[in-house]
């Protein structure tokens, strides 16, 4: 069985109480060995038309009828930055694990190619194969949804992140600070068509949000210690082989 509809679900579940299993007990304790986990990713959808947009990539479930992707209409995406990392990856596109990483310049790769990321040529732009990222923690200020995302940051699109830092630096402000806006930015090469990241600032983070921050910050230590797959799983993050 490749998928589950939610008529079958429904029997399950009815089955589970018939049969003097608690449910509800079971299903909290499921969420709590898989909330650390479980974090949803904002991606962006890069059009050869121009047409760029962000989308929420959920992860795959059994259900037939729960979609993985929900598309925004958002060309400008406020959000809580609740933390950064710093990775690194020179990963082969077949391979299950990458070849040598790193995150916030520690190297976590039994057999890495250099001591340190600054002395390594994989990691020289425009020559190296190791391609850095900015991963984001964010709360994303959306109406249907309130929980805590993780949007990555092309090379592209590292710049922009760190002149908005430096904005903030010479303001006094920390980043968690503010309402922090995300924009598509068009971008044309004479192969290629994608969309670069603008940053800017909205607005100050109400208490409301960032009481959510607060515990969204605490929950998030299983990923700030390792590279998952889903990091480097788009067009271009990964090399061919040979």
């Amino acid at each position: 069985m490749s998928s589950i509809s939610q008529k079958v679900k429904n029997t399950a579940l009815k089955i589970l109480d018939e049969t003097d299993w608690d449910v509800e007990n079971e299903l909290t304790q499921l969420k709590s060995r898989v909330m650390e986990y479980d974090l949803a990713r904002l991606r962006i959808e890069h059009s050869e038309e121009g047409k760029h947009r962000f989308y929420i990539d959920w992860g795959e479930s059994y259900l037939a009828d729960k979609k993985q992707f929900t598309f925004l209409r958002n060309m400008t995406l406020p959000a809580i930055v609740i933390a950064e990392q710093q990775i690194r990856a020179l990963w082969i596109h077949e391979e299950e694990q990458p070849r040598c990483s790193s995150i916030d310049g520690h190297i976590y790769s039994s057999d890495s190619i250099s001591k340190t990321c600054d002395l390594c040529s994989e990691s020289v732009p425009g020559f190296g194969a190791c391609k850095p990222k900015v991963r984001l923690f964010v709360l994303p200020l959306l109406k249907k949804t309130n929980q805590t995302m993780i949007f990555s940051l092309s090379p592209t699109s590292i710049k922009p992140w760190r002149e908005h830092q430096l904005k903030l630096h010479r303001s006094g402000l920390p980043v968690i600070a503010v309402v922090t806006t995300f924009e598509l930015e068009d971008v044309k090469s004479d192969e290629h068509r994608w969309a670069r990241v603008r940053v800017g600032v909205r607005d100050i983070a109400s208490k409301a949000n960032l009481d959510v921050a607060i515990q969204a910050k605490r929950r998030q230590l299983q990923f700030t210690q390792m590279i998952w797959d889903r990091d480097y799983c788009e067009n271009g993050d990964r090399i061919r082989s040979g």
